[in-house]
């Protein structure tokens, strides 16, 4: 892993426009800044900050949309096949100079090393109107989450963690499942996450675990084994589009 804080990659005046920004134009160039930073060791940054002029930096800081860009930059870590090391940490600031354009920032960062007194958005379901300029003495121009109001607007809800959809387990016929960063269990047994209908199934025959921001298909000791692309596994990273075969049953893992 590269030193903490090491700013790798920048795209300066990635777009110049007259027009807002949209939503879609942040996931497309934060997707190419992850490809881009790929590097020989197949690892990207886990620390993404995407500068944007103050209307647009308003606009656009709502919770929804920064859960997008983590799933987007997530997605694009298994599509391009790469691992990342860390908390992955995606946020919007205001651009220091009054400029009309995208500026995305990459560097690793240790999680001793993050920011402190800020509110990491994609933890909490949030309205934009708490975005605020934060009141410091060096004249940081970070959009933060005013804490005062976050605690008074939730007071009646419990903190809880965001479930990101990262991928998609099918067997085309009668079950699919989405999921994340948590770890699910495949097998005939009906407490599992993905219930196999098949007595060729263990009860618990595999599971799937989020290791460096990728699903690793494990055996679990299964009495048929577990195959992906007709290729006996004992632990397996997963790509889109592989055919996991479990018992007679075949499965897709898809990126969504």
């Amino acid at each position: 892993m590269k030193p903490a804080s090491k700013i790798i990659g920048q795209l300066t005046n990635f777009f110049q426009r007259r027009t807002e920004v949209e939503p879609n134009e942040l996931i497309k160039a934060l997707e190419r800044e992850v490809a881009k930073q790929k590097n020989k060791e197949s690892l990207v940054p886990n620390s993404y900050t995407i500068y944007l002029c103050e209307e647009d930096c308003h606009r656009l800081s709502a919770a929804r949309l920064i859960k997008a860009l983590h799933e987007a930059v997530e997605r694009k870590v298994i599509r391009e096949e790469c691992f990342m090391e860390g908390a992955l940490s995606v946020k919007i600031k205001k651009m220091p100079a009054a400029e009309n354009s995208i500026v995305i920032v990459s560097s690793y960062v240790d999680d001793s090393d993050r920011e402190e007194n800020t509110i990491n958005l994609e933890n909490d379901v949030l309205s934009r109107t708490l975005i605020e300029n934060a009141d410091t003495d060096d004249d940081d121009e970070t959009i933060i989450a005013d804490k005062t109001k976050i605690l008074e607007t939730m007071r009646s809800a419990p903190l809880r963690k965001v479930e990101y959809n990262l991928a998609l387990l099918t067997d085309y016929k009668t079950a699919e499942i989405v999921f994340g960063e948590r770890q699910i269990y495949l097998g005939r047994k009906t407490t599992n996450d993905f219930v196999i209908a098949d007595e060729s199934v263990s009860r618990i025959h595999a599971y799937i675990a989020y290791e460096r921001h990728r699903h690793v298909l494990y055996d679990a000791g299964s009495l048929n084994g577990t195959f992906v692309n007709k290729k006996s596994i004992s632990r397996r990273e997963l790509k889109d589009g592989d055919k996991i075969l479990i018992g007679r049953t075949t499965l897709t893992y898809k990126v969504l």
